[in-house]
């Protein structure tokens, strides 16, 4: 193998690192996408929580789908009171809102209550026989001879829709889920199935 002359190793040791030299170089001053990121991160303000007041938002602005509880409610009756007893269905009872009722029913209310109303659903489910008891209150069934819209005469609609609205005992309140329209619909719902 022939030898190379010297010089052919200096001018490529400094060749090689003029061309690492630019690639380094270039690489710093071109910013990809996913350095924006780690950029951001290192150059950001840290603030901790609770340590700058809040920005308050613009005058006039509220948040998307908004309903103030006065006004989407109208009164807070208690569901016991003679005026939450006295409220009446104030949608027509016609295949729409029978319909929705039965989508609202099936979505919030059947997973303990059970598809039929019957009580005892999925979530709530105790199979004593099998040792197995979630709860130790399951939800109590809605129709039928032992469910409690037709042994308890205080159930009226009034009384069912602000139990769904406000929740009561250990069942929990579902009037931010629901509309005022959804709730009676699915008063509606169990009216047809305690048919």
């Amino acid at each position: 193998m022939a030898k190379l002359p010297p010089h052919f190793y200096v001018y490529g040791a400094l060749a090689t690192g003029l061309l690492g030299g630019g690639i380094f170089a270039l690489s710093q001053s071109i910013v990809y996408p996913w350095q924006l990121w780690f950029i951001d991160m290192m150059d950001s303000e840290m603030v901790k929580a609770y340590e700058v007041e809040m920005r308050t938002p613009a005058e006039g602005t509220v948040p998307r789908n908004y309903r103030p509880y006065g006004e989407a409610y109208g009164q807070s009756l208690v569901r016991m009171s003679p005026e939450g007893q006295a409220l009446t269905n104030p949608y027509p009872i016609d295949d729409a809102l029978l319909e929705k009722g039965e989508w609202s029913y099936g979505v919030y209310c059947a997973p303990c209550h059970a598809a039929d109303a019957s009580g005892n659903g999925p979530v709530t489910q105790n199979k004593p026989n099998e040792g197995q008891n979630r709860f130790q209150m399951p939800a109590p069934a809605l129709v039928g001879a032992k469910g409690s819209l037709a042994l308890n005469p205080m159930t009226t609609d009034g009384y069912v829709y602000l139990t769904i609205r406000n929740g009561g005992a250990i069942m929990p309140s579902y009037g931010v889920q629901l509309s005022d329209e959804e709730i009676w619909g699915i008063v509606a719902h169990l009216r047809k199935l305690d048919k």
